[in-house]
């Protein structure tokens, strides 16, 4: 009898799920194809051990090839005769796995492949009632995982700049992917950060069959804004007030991200005082404050009666 699965990835038939991908990984790293260019040994090797980590990796398969093995039906890759003990499919006895009646009877029917059961065809039949597919998938390591992870098409990039205020708001763009000549309405969702990517699933290239296509990533870039400057939900703007304003105080009116209000300034406000606008900030999961930084404009010129005023005052 040749290897077993678990011979093949030097582990014990009680080896945890973990331990089966840890000895995977490290063979598959020693034996990839593209460490081992034109090594045919290494890629019969490498065949070996994914068609071993398959099966061994999925506990319900697992349970069936260990069942198999159990009554002697399937040994793994490199058993002989194809790996059906007893010398090929034709001496092989499925009296054990197979029996109907009822004992009491004595009414046994056993199932031979070698009888009525259309030798090797009969044998496929049994098997794909436990691997669901026919012995000829035990030629090929890759079948199963062909049919299960069809080959993908290439995944396409883009980037689209958008406004400070289209962030806040959320936009619809139309972005054209020359690669596939298409023109497609990119939904932005409000409150999305600079450097922050939109998947749109199935619109990059074409896969090799002709379906699962990949997808279009797309990296949007928020553009400055001479007004107002983002920090996590909370945005920071700034206004100007005369000298007269700061020492004597005043209201004024400031833009928001969606109106103006007014502001009241305290006589005495010093320059770089910031005030809060509770709310004003961005809505994105939990709403933001709006603070505003306080600028006082100091004249650089004055006239005689204000310069007098100023030396009396001080």
């Amino acid at each position: 009898m040749g290897q077993t699965y678990y011979d093949t990835l030097g582990v014990n038939e009680s080896a945890s799920e973990d331990e089966v991908k840890s000895a995977f990984r490290k063979l598959a790293k020693e034996h990839h194809p593209d460490r081992n260019k034109g090594n045919k040994a290494s890629e019969e090797k490498f065949k070996s051990i994914s068609e071993a980590y398959d099966t061994l990796s999925d506990k319900r398969k697992r349970e069936e090839y260990d069942t198999m093995r159990k009554y002697g039906a399937f040994s793994g890759r490199g058993a002989g005769g194809g790996g059906f003990p007893g010398g090929g499919p034709g001496g092989f006895d499925f009296s054990d796995m197979f029996r109907q009646g009822n004992s009491r009877r004595g009414g046994f029917q056993t199932f031979r492949s070698g009888g009525g059961m259309g030798g090797m065809n009969g044998f496929e039949d049994i098997l794909s009632q436990f691997f669901g597919g026919g012995a000829g998938q035990q030629g090929d390591p890759f079948a199963r995982q062909r049919q299960r992870r069809p080959r993908r098409g290439q995944s396409l990039t883009a980037t689209l700049n958008i406004s400070f205020l289209e962030m806040v708001n959320g936009t619809t763009r139309t972005l054209q992917i020359n690669q596939t000549n298409k023109k497609l309405a990119v939904k932005i969702p409000p409150g999305i950060v600079s450097g922050g990517k939109i998947r749109l699933a199935g619109q990059g290239l074409v896969g090799p069959t002709g379906q699962n296509n990949g997808d279009l990533i797309i990296t949007v870039h928020v553009m400055p804004d001479q007004n107002f400057e983002r920090k996590g939900n909370d945005v920071h703007t700034s206004v100007s007030i005369s000298f007269k304003d700061a020492i004597l105080g005043s209201q004024i009116e400031v833009a928001t991200l969606t109106k103006k209000v007014n502001l009241r300034i305290p006589a005495g406000t010093q320059p770089g005082t910031k005030m809060r606008l509770k709310g004003q900030g961005l809505a994105v999961g939990s709403t933001g404050d709006l603070y505003v930084t306080i600028n006082i404009d100091i004249p650089t010129t004055i006239t005689d009666e204000q310069r007098k005023i100023l030396e009396e005052w001080g």
